[in-house]
């Protein structure tokens, strides 16, 4: 059998819901008109029980006694309102019954014919109501009336009223029910429209097609689920992108060694180039930076799966930024690079002075490289009462607004940084934020684009000394 869409499963949801709900306000309206409609006809027969007792009772001040023929009359017009009347003396003995005129056998409620004009024909079906007879203040007698409907106070003309209108409620019932339903049916169409889109964008998605897209948009909740698969997908797809580049960065950065080694090795060989120490000290420079390039990737692999052991101790990060500075020194300088410090001391962190301290220097030598000769490079360290705040300034090329988002992503440089012959792997700053976040501190950057330079700033959370007792 063929699986029910989303449309048809709503559309027979819309359906059962009609159903059940024109059900229960049928079934509550039935007996709700049933008690109404018994309570009416009751005081109906109740009223005409009032109306033959005052007869009766004209009658008897009239004569000052029973007449026969008024009896007779009171009884032959109840059975001709389909009632069945009795007209009781004083003492309670009946005087004379509906049920006991000629021809009133095969009516309903009545057992059998009589002549007798006084007496009884039976119990009477109930419900009964009563009348009492007064002539002035003194009762003397009753009238008592039943329908001759069985087990109720209808007469035949209120039973084929009650009829019609409960097979009038069944059938506004029914098309309440076929209106909800084809309704429903409209309505899920509509709906399941977008559902469907996003189902089939996803398919293909999954098959490959990274270009699918649902161009959904609102503020529904199916809107907003089809907006943000398609942002899922254009993050699938970057994703996809970076892997791409990220494999021919990472084969790049292998290639260039070990085309040198290769050459130079070939060379040697094939006698074009004697095995002298200077050429086999390119083979050796050349395989020492290989050798970098997986202790790189090794040491942010560990960083990020937490398998580095970190101490987490009272420092001043004072300490782990001066060396930092110190050992960078000679290098910036060399390369005709200015520094500036202005590092306030006295502040305290929980860190691990040595990673702290490899965090800062990756900094450094970010600046030194992508600073041009003759630029500056300004450190600081300061505290705003919750933080310590260490900043790393340079007037170097930038980084554009477009690729700000990918700076802390591992081996990514920027094109500016691919054509610069001292760029490095593309893993520094990744590390530097694997370890500032370990410490419980954030790292954040901004740069002035046209303007040369970038401003990275590391913070870290103080923490309070223990006063000496």
């Amino acid at each position: 059998m063929r699986r029910i869409g989303i449309a048809g499963q709503l559309g027979l949801g819309f359906a059962a819901v009609a159903a059940f709900t024109a059900l229960l306000v049928a079934a509550v309206l039935a007996v709700t008109w049933a008690g109404l409609f018994d309570r009416y006809v009751q005081e109906r027969v109740q009223a005409s029980a009032t109306n033959f007792a005052q007869v009766a009772g004209s009658a008897f001040h009239t004569y000052g006694r029973w007449d026969s023929n008024a009896l007779q009359w009171l009884a032959e017009t109840a059975r001709a309102n389909s009632l069945r009347a009795q007209v009781l003396d004083v003492s309670g003995a009946v005087l004379v019954d509906s049920a006991s005129l000629p021809g009133a056998s095969g009516l309903p409620g009545i057992p059998g014919d009589t002549a007798e004009t006084t007496g009884s024909a039976g119990p009477m079906r109930p419900p009964v109501v009563q009348a009492p007879v007064y002539v002035g203040n003194v009762s003397v007698g009753a009238v008592r009336v039943a329908s001759l409907s069985p087990g109720s106070l209808l007469t035949d003309s209120d039973l084929q009223f009650r009829s019609a209108s409960t097979a009038g409620l069944a059938l506004a019932a029914a098309l309440a029910v076929a209106l909800a339903t084809g309704a429903g049916l409209l309505y899920s169409r509509v709906f399941a429209r977008p559902i469907n889109r996003v189902t089939r964008t996803a398919d293909a998605l999954r098959a490959g097609n990274l270009d699918a897209r649902t161009g959904m948009g609102g503020e529904d909740a199916v809107g907003m689920l089809g907006s943000t698969l398609d942002e899922m997908a254009s993050s699938i797809q970057a994703e996809r992108e970076f892997e791409r580049r990220l494999t021919a960065d990472v084969a790049h950065e292998l290639r260039t060694p070990l085309q040198a080694i290769q050459a130079t090795v070939e060379a040697m060989q094939d006698g074009v180039l004697p095995a002298d120490g200077e050429h086999l000290g390119v083979v050796r420079n050349e395989t020492v930076r290989l050798g970098r390039l997986a202790d790189s990737i090794l040491e942010l692999s560990r960083l990020e799966n937490r398998s580095v052991p970190i101490r987490r101790d009272p420092i001043d990060p004072a300490m782990p930024l001066s060396r930092a500075v110190e050992a960078h020194r000679a290098l910036l300088e060399s390369i005709e690079l200015s520094v500036v410090t202005d590092i306030e001391e006295g502040s305290t962190v929980s860190a691990d002075v040595d990673l702290l301290t490899q965090a800062f220097s990756n900094l450094l030598s970010n600046a030194a490289r992508y600073t041009p000769e003759g630029g500056r490079v300004s450190v600081g360290l300061h505290c705003d009462g919750k933080q310590a705040i260490a900043t790393v300034a340079d007037t170097g090329i930038g980084i554009p607004e477009e690729q700000r988002d990918k700076i802390f992503t591992r081996f990514w440089r920027s094109d500016e940084a691919r054509e610069r012959s001292r760029s490095g792997f593309g893993i520094g700053l990744a590390m530097v934020r694997e370890i500032v976040e370990q410490q419980g501190g954030t790292v954040s950057f901004f740069s002035n684009v046209p303007e040369p330079g970038t401003t990275f700033e590391v913070r870290l959370p103080l923490i309070k000394k223990r006063q000496k007792v």
